[in-house]
């Protein structure tokens, strides 16, 4: 494995994730609905337009959100759409998916000690508490291949390495494929789901959505990164949200009103969509 991807566990192990209390998310058993609804037709113009207004509320910060409505398929982004962002702990969606398709193709299994711990149970650490050793455990274990896979289910903008960097859309774009059951089988699919059900911190997207709302997600902070990607299913109607934020000096001390800007763009968000 390529001496950058190693360095992914020491330089993450630093990034200080911040937590809170998880909150009860319908037990570790939830499943998305299959089940669909229409939105209003006349709403939907003013998503992107609400998103960029929020983001507009907070210019000291980079900010890129994107949603995609996965009832209808479609896509709004708002704020820098293009820039790359490090992706940080979210990334670990991506590193769970990839090595659950590799059990699926017989070239792992869960059950398998990685460092003296089974894969399945460095999934469960990574995504739910979100242990950054688990992360390099298993990011040491891809290798480069795992550059390979998300190219090869069409990330463009990702690139893996010391640090992981993706757009906000590509994150959305990666919630889409797994909610659409494109990527792992169901199985594996609802394992991932109950992990991402029971995060510790239910801080950011999750809070600003009703309480009735089932929410899958992985959020990340490392420096001035601050970030949430989510699953969302409200009363029959499913979205993936991301947003990205970071406070270009590098640092954790606009992390209040990174919280309140997920919070703001989450809200407009739920508010043109149901």
């Amino acid at each position: 494995m390529a001496c950058t991807v190693c360095l992914v566990g020491k330089h993450l192990a630093s990034s200080n994730e911040a937590t809170a209390s998880a909150a009860d998310l319908r037990g570790t058993s939830a499943q998305v609905s299959t089940k669909t609804s229409a939105a209003a037709p006349d709403s939907l113009p003013t998503v992107t337009d609400d998103m960029n207004s929020a983001i507009a509320g907070y210019p000291d910060l980079d900010t890129a959100a994107t949603l995609i409505d996965l009832d209808t398929g479609r896509q709004y982004t708002a704020g820098q759409t293009t820039t790359l962002f490090k992706a940080a702990s979210t990334a670990k969606v991506l590193t769970a998916i990839d090595y659950l398709h590799q059990t699926e193709t017989g070239q792992a299994t869960l059950s398998q000690s990685i460092d003296g711990t089974s894969a399945e149970q460095l999934i469960k650490q990574m995504i739910e508490v979100s242990d950054d050793q688990a992360w390099a455990d298993l990011n040491n274990y891809l290798g480069d291949q795992q550059q390979t896979y998300a190219d090869s289910i069409g990330l463009s903008s990702f690139t893996g390495g010391e640090y992981y960097t993706m757009t906000a859309a590509d994150e959305a774009k990666l919630l889409a494929l797994l909610y659409q059951g494109k990527l792992i089988n169901a199985a594996d699919r609802n394992l991932l789901y109950t992990y991402m059900a029971n995060t510790t911190n239910t801080n950011l997207i999750q809070a600003a959505l009703p309480s009735d709302a089932t929410v899958y997600h992985k959020y990340g902070q490392l420096w001035g990164y601050l970030n949430d990607a989510a699953i969302v299913d409200y009363q029959g109607h499913h979205f993936a949200l991301v947003i990205f934020t970071n406070n270009p000096a590098g640092t954790s001390d606009d992390y209040n009103d990174q919280v309140a800007l997920i919070h703001a763009v989450t809200a407009a968000v739920f508010k043109d969509i149901n």
